[in-house]
């Protein structure tokens, strides 16, 4: 990923991206033809494992999160209720 931000809560996010997380660039200000063409360079060719590698690692603990955190259990009830809610409709006559 290459970040260039520009408004409101993009900095931020951009540097969670390239400082935090790993999983990208930030080109700040700068944006000419070179610091373009730098970036796509270093996120495809010289440091892709790098990325790759990081943003596999997220992804495995964005899965892990998901699928035993808090809203994950309570999404579970939650549409099995409004399933049965469906059941107990009584039909439309038409």
């Amino acid at each position: 990923m290459i970040c260039w931000p520009y408004f409101a809560d993009q900095r931020v996010n951009s540097r969670a991206v390239s400082e935090v997380w790993k999983i990208g660039l930030d080109i700040k200000d700068v944006c000419d033809r070179k610091a373009v063409e730098k970036a796509v360079n270093d996120v495809m060719v010289d440091r892709k494992e790098e990325f790759a590698k990081s943003a596999a690692e997220m992804a495995e603990l964005i899965n892990h999160s998901v699928n035993v955190g808090s809203s994950y259990s309570n999404l579970d009830p939650l549409t099995q209720d409004i399933r049965e809610m469906g059941l107990k409709t009584p039909p439309k006559n038409n």
